[in-house]
């Protein structure tokens, strides 16, 4: 038999783990990762060739800041900027310009209280902002419709030859038109061109910008064109003088790519494990007095 613990040993063992219980533990500090890190991350996972020049590319903020977080959206609106700020991201992805411009360098607007005042709430609240259009949009299949169709649960209807048509269930146009606003929470800036009893079978999607060369390449395979921004001076007409046969539904260009920040959010976070990733909606800009 060993020897038996005495009183002594006992309590030094006791004591020993109580001192261990009680040692602060010593946690590893979480990565540091910066803008310039984050969007080189991004360039590496994009899938497609980096071009210059491109819009794509920081607008305002230090590039070597550090990360707390990110946020997507489609368009940085001083309201997007603020919530971004409350919810401690300081790094805004935008689809859109900032500044309200392509070139998005002010000019002249440097003086006008508007573009001041975002300016002096990028500078206050430390946030970076980095444009990411070009880019993006240039993945295939595209993500801006993909997303678009996900929204409408409309995913498995993807034909696969054309990008940007789907083969839906038989629909009248009328119902369509409420589906379309529903799913996508259209506040004010849906219009439509065609006849409300119509059935529409096949939908090409076109978020963004609808001009006149995809519209008469694509419509000929579709009943209507669900689009973001449609040239009211191309697309439009064009779509007018083919009644009774086709349709358009006109969305709004934000409406029409919020899917898509959700989306980019998502991916995002598939290879940005560091720090939280968030979609910030712009929501439609747009009220209807009939509402």
């Amino acid at each position: 038999m060993g020897a038996t613990p005495s009183r002594r040993d006992f309590l030094w063992t006791a004591a020993s783990t109580l001192a261990v219980a009680s040692a602060p533990r010593i946690t590893a500090a979480p990565p540091e990762l910066t803008a310039a890190e984050l969007t080189a991350r991004v360039r590496e996972k994009v899938g497609v060739a980096w071009r210059t020049p491109s819009v794509d590319g920081f607008k305002a903020g230090s590039p070597e800041a550090l990360v707390s977080g990110i946020a997507t959206t489609v368009v940085a609106t001083i309201d997007v900027l603020r919530r971004a700020a409350a919810a401690g991201h300081n790094l805004v992805i935008t689809q859109e310009p900032t500044f309200y411009t392509a070139g998005e360098d002010g000019g002249t607007a440097a003086n006008d209280p508007v573009y001041a005042a975002k300016r002096t709430l990028v500078d206050e609240r430390h946030l970076v902002i980095w444009r990411f259009s070009d880019h993006w949009n240039a993945r295939r299949p595209n993500e801006s419709v993909a997303a678009l169709a996900n929204a409408l649960g409309w995913s498995a209807y993807r034909e696969s030859d054309s990008d940007g048509l789907y083969r839906i269930p038989e629909i009248r146009l009328d119902a369509l038109l409420q589906h379309v606003r529903t799913r996508l929470r259209v506040r004010g800036g849906l219009r439509w061109l065609g006849v409300p009893d119509m059935p529409v079978r096949t939908v090409v999607l076109s978020p963004g910008t609808t001009d006149l060369p995809s519209t008469v390449s694509r419509l000929p395979h579709a009943d209507a064109i669900i689009a973001g921004e449609p040239r009211e001076w191309e697309a439009v007409p064009y779509v007018l003088d083919t009644r009774p046969r086709k349709a358009l539904l006109s969305l709004g260009r934000v409406v029409s790519l919020e899917p898509a920040a959700a989306a980019c959010a998502t991916w995002l976070r598939s290879f940005t494990p560091e720090v939280p990733v968030e979609a910030l909606a712009a929501g439609d800009p747009y009220w209807s007095p009939l509402a």
